[in-house]
Formats: structure tokens, C-alpha cells, sequence
């Protein structure tokens, strides 16, 4: 029998899986009370917007099983390869990413450390779902013998490695629904495009031999190659270094994308993007609020804007921005980092290396002009006559020739992570371009440059690849975890006022804080 899966099913499946998290952090977090006013009514918002709401398209957009397994067995292997679950080589983000894990399944919640007077404050959520799944089984397994902390490390995971490839599986539904793709060989072609897709940084690398690129061929790490203008990275970097950020933007940007005119639900996907993934928020914000505007002055002129205006004062969005996002906005803002105090990380737009000369002038105009060429413009000059009338292309465009310059004096993080909603946008489109009917005769050429630009942009993520693969052979040891630091406690260092340096992933002195002090649980 055939699966038959429509918009309407697809965004259900969608929300409650990139909801749950939240779901448990206001669940686990927060005193009793405020933890069942909030639980309850964000389970409210969330049904009034994807449950309740009848104007989800309910033609069938998917039944073939093959597909199916296709897309998931991809997901898979993807994630495995990205090292989530542990069982293959992990990149050296991994170290901080296990360390919080490790200590969301040993400590309680909210996860003090009351030696050093710090508490856990970081973008928590993608670990949340799995962790709460290995601390009700280690309840239930409290009264056998005591199974050793690595049994539930292990555990926990093989959760985390079946979760992240069902949020990629959910991902690659929505690219086929946004392409309007059913053919097996279009399908794959356009999950295949979105898993390669980069600019084309093996090409910028040829401009980094005129000082030095033997730091990038011995970290086979290839976006590295223009530091002092930014990073674009590409889909598989960012699942192998960052996949607590870049999978739940990738699902929320593309579940923006096949529901742009739903006004009513932005709250939803921009409260959930906060929680999940806050830089990448940054980037999805900008198309949310520009959309917003674009759609409230084609109302205005269509004398619609009363209609308009009412469905923006939703009751999902008067709940997620009025009762919710306070929530996570106190909890995130207490951060060392956002608190202004210290933090971690390369300044971007330094325009120097670390051993190398200083760029001034029309130099570092040049190079800006060709980062900007090779991680974006020339592919989006090879569609143009297909999106010269849409909005989005002018938008992602601007974005992703402004983002250099407007993060220039930010940490480097802020161009690489605020870019993932967009790139992904711009992966879509190019899909879009490469499976749909469009004349390919007339365009034979352009098809065939583009093409080729893809081919040199997917070198970036098979080095990716390559980076496990080569210490797979080198080191004869199938898999090892990036857990030097087994608890985040134990890779904090401190200046010598006694202040957190790296403290990316904490909140000093937690009882000031406002979240701590007055909504979270003791």
C-alpha cells in the first residue's frame, strides 16, 4: 500500500518534532507553576496554527515508498558521517557538544555547577528530546545494578543519531514539496545537491597561496580560506561541526518557505529558531520581517489590510512573543556572552592572519568582491532570468552581499551561522532550477556552467567527508568520540580577575540572573 503524505500531514509531523524540545525545556526548567502555565499554552499555539488551521494545501504531494526509504537512508548516512551518534570520526566542535550532553544526562535541570557558581545557558535544544528519553530510563533502572555513566552516554547518543536524521529527513520532505518533485531521479538529484551544495571554495583557495594555505589543506577544512572577509559554509559543514544549530534552522527556513503567506504562525517558526538555534535566527528573521512587509503592502493594495492585520494578531503569535519568548529571551540573555562580558572566537573582518601581511585599501575590496563572487553572486547570476521577478531572489541577493560587511567587526561565528537559513534558501533555489521543465535547450550552456560550479563547490564538503575517512586509514580505529573534556565544568577557563573566558556556553553567578532568580527551578 502507498503512503500518501500532504502539505497539512507534513507540517504537522514537522512542528511537533522541532517543537518538543521547547516543549521539554518549559516542561523541566521552570518552577511548577510557570512550567504548566507555558507548557500548556504553547501546546495551545501550537494547535491553533498546524492542528486547527484549515488552509494547509491537502493535495497529496508524495506516495511513492521508495522515496521514502531513499530519503531516509540517506538521512542516515549523513548523520552518521557527520559523527552524530558517535560511531564515526566527530570534528573537534564535538568536544563542547558531548561535554553539554554529558552533563544534560548527568545533572539536574537545569544544570548547576555550584562549585564554580555557574549554570549551563546555551542553544540546548536539539539534545533536550533525547536526553529526557535517557533520564526517564535511568529512573526506571535506578533499582538493577547501576549501569556505568558511558551506557547512557551510549545510549543517549543512538537517540540523538535516529532524532537528527529524522529532522533531516523532514528537511529533505520540505525541499521536494518547495521543487514540486515526485520522479525518483529528480528527487535524488535535488537531496544530493542540497547535501554538496558550497560555494566554490576550492577556487578561493588558489588566492590564498599569494600568503598561506597550508592551514587549510592540513585541517582539509577549505571555508576557511578568506578569515579576514568571512565564511559562507557549506550544508555538510554545518551538520558536521554545528548540527545543534544548523538542523532545526534548515526545517524551520524551509517550513517558513512552504508557508510564507501563513502570517499567522511567524511567532511559531521565529520563537523556535530563537530556542534552537539563535544566530541562525538572526538570518531567518530578516526573511520573516521582510516578507511580512512585502505581504502586508500587497494587502494594503488589494484593501485587505484589516484581514491582514487580524490574522497577525493570531492567538500562536500572541502566545509565543508575548508569554514565551520572554522565557527564552531571560534564559538565553544570561549567557556570558550576551551579557557583554567575555566570549570565544575569531573576529572577522580582521583583514590579517595570524602570520601573515595586513590588507588595506582596494586590496581587501577585491578580495571582498571575490568571496561574495564565489559563495554566492555567480550562481545566483546563472538563475536570474528564472527569479528576476520574485522578491526572494532580491532579498537573499542583498543578504548574502551585505553579510560580510555588516558582520565585518563581529566574531566570525555571526557570518557563518546568520547565513545558514539563507544559504539554504539559495540551495532550494538552484534545486528548484535544476528539476523543474525549463527549457533546456535554450539554456543548455547555462545549465552546464552551473553545473559545473556545483561540481567545484561539492570539493568543500568532500573534504568534509574525506577528514573522518583520513583518520578512519591513518589512525586504523573505525570511530572515536570528540569527548576529551567529559563534563563542560572541566574546560572552562577563567582571566585573572576570575571571570569565564569561553563562556559561550554558561551563565556566571546564575542567582543574579533573572531567569534563575525568579523562573527557574531551584
Amino acid at each position: 500500500m502507498d503512503l500518501k503524505i500532504n502539505l497539512k500531514t507534513l507540517n504537522q509531523v514537522s512542528i511537533v518534532y522541532i517543537a518538543l524540545p521547547l516543549l521539554v525545556f518549559l516542561l523541566t526548567w521552570l518552577k511548577t507553576y510557570i512550567a504548566v502555565i507555558s507548557f500548556v499554552l504553547f501546546l495551545y499555539a501550537i494547535y491553533c496554527g498546524y492542528f486547527k488551521n484549515k488552509t494547509f494545501n491537502l493535495r497529496s504531494l508524495l506516495n511513492s515508498k521508495n522515496v521514502l526509504i531513499t530519503l531516509l537512508i540517506i538521512s542516515f548516512v549523513w548523520c552518521y558521517f557527520a559523527g552524530i551518534g558517535g560511531l564515526w570520526y566527530q570534528s573537534n566542535d564535538h568536544h563542547w557538544r558531548n561535554a553539554i550532553f554529558r552533563d544534560l544526562l548527568s545533572y539536574s535541570w537545569p544544570v548547576y555547577y555550584r562549585s564554580i557558581d555557574v549554570a549551563l545557558v546555551y542553544y540546548i535544544g536539539i539534545w533536550l528530546p533525547s536526553a529526557i528519553v535517557v533520564k526517564i530510563l535511568s529512573f526506571f533502572l535506578s533499582s538493577f545494578p547501576k549501569f556505568p555513566q558511558h551506557f547512557y552516554f551510549f545510549i543517549g547518543n543512538e537517540l540523538m543519531l535516529v532524532y537528527s536524521a529524522l529532522g533531516i529527513f523532514l528537511t529533505f520532505m520540505h525541499i521536494l514539496v518547495a521543487a514540486k518533485v515526485r520522479k525518483y531521479s529528480k528527487v535524488l538529484l535535488a537531496v544530493l545537491v542540497f547535501v554538496f551544495f558550497s560555494g566554490m571554495d576550492i577556487v578561493g583557495t588558489m588566492y590564498a597561496f599569494f600568503y598561506d594555505a597550508t592551514f587549510i589543506f592540513n585541517d582539509l577544512h577549505l571555508e576557511w580560506w578568506s578569515p579576514f572577509i568571512g565564511q559562507y559554509s557549506s550544508n555538510t559543514t554545518v551538520l558536521f561541526w554545528v548540527y545543534n544549530q544548523g538542523l532545526p534552522a534548515w526545517l524551520l527556513t524551509l517550513m517558513f518557505y512552504n508557508n510564507r503567506k501563513n502570517i499567522e504562525n511567524y511567532g511559531i517558526i521565529a520563537l523556535l529558531c530563537f530556542f534552537c538555534a539563535p544566530l541562525p535566527f538572526m538570518g531567518l528573521s530578516v526573511l520573516l520581517i521582510m516578507f511580512f512587509m512585502k505581504n502586508l503592502f500587497t494587502e494594503y493594495r488589494r484593501k485587505k489590510i484589516l484581514d491582514y492585520i487580524k490574522r497577525t494578531f493570531s492567538v500562536q503569535n500572541i502566545i509565543t512573543i508575548i508569554f514565551i519568548t520572554p522565557i527564552i529571551f531571560l534564559y538565553l540573555t544570561s549567557n556570558v556572552v550576551a551579557s557583554g562580558t567575555n566570549g570565544a572566537g575569531i573576529t572577522s573582518g580582521g583583514a590579517h592572519l595570524s602570520n601573515g601581511p595586513v590588507f588595506k585599501g582596494w586590496v581587501l575590496f577585491a578580495m571582498f568582491v571575490y568571496f561574495v563572487l564565489l559563495e554566492a553572486l555567480i550562481y545566483l547570476m546563472l538563475i536570474y532570468k528564472q527569479y528576476k521577478k520574485t522578491f526572494l531572489y532580491y532579498l537573499i541577493f542583498v543578504i548574502l552581499t551585505l553579510c560580510p560587511i555588516l558582520t565585518r567587526n563581529m566574531k566570525v561565528d555571526y557570518c557563518m551561522r546568520t547565513t545558514i537559513p539563507i544559504i539554504s534558501i539559495l540551495a532550494l533555489m538552484i534545486i528548484c532550477f535544476l528539476v523543474r521543465s525549463y527549457n533546456f535547450k535554450r539554456n543548455k550552456i547555462k545549465y552546464l556552467v552551473l553545473c559545473f560550479c556545483l561540481a567545484l563547490g561539492s570539493i568543500t564538503p568532500a573534504f568534509e567527508f574525506a577528514r573522518g575517512l583520513d583518520f578512519v586509514i591513518t589512525k586504523h580505529r573505525l570511530f572515536e568520540s570528540a569527548d576529551y573534556f567529559k563534563g563542560l565544568d572541566n574546560c572552562l577557563e577563567y582571566n585573572s580577575y576570575g571571570h569565564i573566558v569561553n563562556g559561550n556556553f554558561v551563565a556566571e553567578f546564575p542567582k543574579e540572573k533573572i531567569f534563575f532568580k525568579y523562573l527557574a527551578r531551584k
